[in-house]
């Protein structure tokens, strides 16, 4: 059975409560301004998510930024949104006063509802 519009709804929806993650094309992605340290331990934490949650992201290192990029066929689904809430997670833990600034409401942890739906 395929995915109806109220689960799609339902996954842009959470998707919307994510900072700076991007769909397109059935991708997810977000780039994470993170210097060398901070890119090694989120990379570990991704790792693990990745493994839970039996998803293959590609994550790569450019200049100062760390690119995070899910593709599925057929489009992303929960467990795609559900490993960017817990990556957007890590990354506040991380990186501290650069994430809070780029959303003050998600360093409040406004998402965290769906985190605890998974």
């Amino acid at each position: 059975m395929g995915r109806t519009e109220q689960d799609d709804n339902v996954l842009l929806d959470a998707l919307s409560e994510l900072n700076g993650w991007v769909a397109d094309d059935g991708r997810l992605r977000r780039t994470l301004p993170l210097d060398e340290s901070q890119h090694a331990e989120l990379a570990e934490q991704i790792k693990i998510f990745a493994d839970t949650l039996n998803v293959r992201p590609d994550v790569s290192r450019s200049e100062q930024a760390t690119l995070i990029v899910l593709t599925r066929d057929g489009g992303f689904g929960l467990p795609d949104v559900t490993f960017a809430g817990r990556v957007e997670s890590a990354y506040i833990s991380i990186a501290g006063d650069i994430a809070a600034q780029e959303d003050s409401d998600l360093a409040k942890g406004r998402f965290t509802r769906w985190l605890r739906r998974s």
